[in-house]
Order: structure tokens, then sequence, then C-alpha cells
């Protein structure tokens, strides 16, 4: 990546971080990758308190890296990611996204996947459909909680938000799941 795109996604990245907003919104962007542009679509979000979006693991695996201020991708007993996908077929239901999804995920990685109660949102949006996600043979993401919503852009394209806690053990999601939770509220 040329240093002059990498400015300005950092200068981007930052804007979000402190001046992100309540009211979820998805922003289009591109970047280059193999010779050509490719899309990176990013939820216009604040960090819950406490937390802060990781710059380098974000624009590195072109997802919303939310680590415990202090921390980051390699060292945060706890993280949370968000991956945001075009809706390009809007006869698909969310559920019907979801439970495609998750029958990837469990024949790829042979997981134990477990329908959570879904988190209403105040921005007045569809409730977040969540599940649990054991995955004792990735150490890195042996338990994760992942959430499933909807949001739009400006011209009213409709995305897929997956919004993911991972961590390598149970009890490092317990002590992020408040913040979680109420990151997931209020987007």
């Amino acid at each position: 990546m040329k240093r002059a795109d990498m400015l300005r996604t950092g200068i981007a990245a930052g804007l979000l971080f402190c001046c992100g907003a309540v009211d979820a919104e998805v922003r289009k962007t591109v970047y280059s990758c193999a010779n050509q542009l490719c899309p990176w679509f990013q939820l216009v979000f604040t960090p819950p308190d406490g937390w802060m979006i990781d710059n380098g693991a974000s624009l590195k695996n072109k997802v919303q890296v939310v680590v415990p201020k202090g921390e980051n991708f390699a060292t945060a007993p706890a993280l949370f990611y968000v991956q945001v996908f075009y809706h390009a077929d809007k006869q698909q239901s969310l559920a019907d996204f979801v439970r495609t999804s998750n029958e990837r995920w469990q024949a790829t990685h042979n997981a134990k996947i477990s329908e959570l109660a879904a988190v209403e949102r105040t921005n007045g949006k569809p409730a977040f459909l969540r599940f649990s996600f054991e995955n004792r043979g990735k150490a890195q993401q042996a338990y994760e909680v992942g959430a499933f919503g909807l949001d739009a852009d400006r011209d009213g394209n409709e995305f897929v938000l997956d919004v993911v806690l991972t961590g390598p053990s149970k009890a490092a999601l317990d002590r992020a799941n408040q913040d979680y939770i109420s990151f997931l509220k209020a987007h």
C-alpha cells in the first residue's frame, strides 16, 4: 500500500475514533489489493468507554478491531471486531444470512454453535442476533460471541454487521461482555 493511501486510511481511522457517531452508519471505502481496488465497508461508531480502535490491526485485517485501552491486537485478553458485508440479496433475511454463515463456520472449524438471546438496539434498528462459538482447536479464537445485525449507508444500501467478541478463554469474554452488549445496544 502506498504511503499516501496509508496516511488517508490512518486519518480516516483517527476521525472514526475521535468523532464516531452513536447512530450507526456504514461508510464505503476502497483499498489497493492485488493490483486493483477492493471495497472495505466500515461501521461509523464510538468505542465503549475504556476501549479504542486498534488502527494498525484494523488496517491489516480489513475489520475494525476494538481493544481495551492500553492493549493492542496481540496483547488484549479479549477484543471485538466489526466486519461489514454488503447485503446484495435483499430477499435473503438476516436469519437466513446468519444460518448460512454459521453452517459454513461449523463445517470449516468444527465449532460448537449455540444461539443466545437477541440484543435490542436503542436506535430502532432490528435486534442483533447472537450466537456463542466454541472453537477449541483455535487457541486465539477458542471462545467467541458473534452478533449479526443490519445497517445502511447514506445512500440506503443495506449491509450486514458481524460484531464478534473473541478471546482465548470464556472468562476473558465474560469480563468484556458488558461493554460488548452496550456497544451492540448503541449501534
